[in-house]
């Protein structure tokens, strides 16, 4: 049972840690386009997903912060609320 419950732990902070880094290099692109952007019908969409970004971001955010202070002994929370802490601060709107 415990290594089903490791096991189950691991593939979430995976998952996690995949979806953020996602988020940080697609945040990263659109800011980018946003630089360079001419039109205003594609600045408004990639404001739109940029937004949508830092939503998933922030409920990442937070469901790291709750697995870290439960599991604070776990190495693997610790690299995941890491991971999600600077992301913030790498978010640009």
């Amino acid at each position: 049972m415990k290594k089903y419950l490791s096991t189950y732990s691991e593939s979430l902070v995976l998952s996690l840690s995949k979806e953020i880094e996602y988020i940080k290099s697609r945040s990263r692109n659109i800011n980018y386009s946003l630089e360079i952007c001419q039109n205003k019908i594609l600045s408004t969409r990639l404001k739109s997903e940029l937004n949508r970004l830092n939503k998933n971001r922030l409920k990442i955010l937070n469901i790291s912060e709750k697995m870290f202070k439960r599991n604070c002994n776990e190495l693997s929370f610790e690299f995941l609320f890491e991971l999600t802490k600077r992301s913030n601060s790498l978010q640009q709107i």
